[in-house]
């Protein structure tokens, strides 16, 4: 991921929900950094697992280390697929 997504900015909500979901299935959401984005029908978000907080760009993350949060047009939590 290029660039996380900030939880207080333009996708604070898609976010939120997903942050939820996140922390009912994994310990690690208070380290994740977010992907955003728009579907035909709603969102996916994407949660990524900082393992390494003081490196840069994509060596920040595990390879494996991310779940997808699958959320309608309404924000309700349609899917959860944890990656690793």
């Amino acid at each position: 991921m290029a660039k996380p997504e900030d939880p207080q900015g333009r996708y604070r909500e898609q976010i939120a929900v997903a942050r939820q979901v996140l922390e009912q299935k994994e310990q690690w959401a208070d380290r994740a950094e977010w992907e955003v984005k728009k579907t035909r029908t709603g969102w996916e978000v994407v949660a990524w697992r900082v393992e390494h907080p003081d490196r840069q760009g994509s060596q920040r993350y595990v390879p494996w280390g991310y779940s997808v949060i699958e959320l309608d047009a309404r924000l309700a939590p349609l899917h959860y697929r944890p990656k690793g």
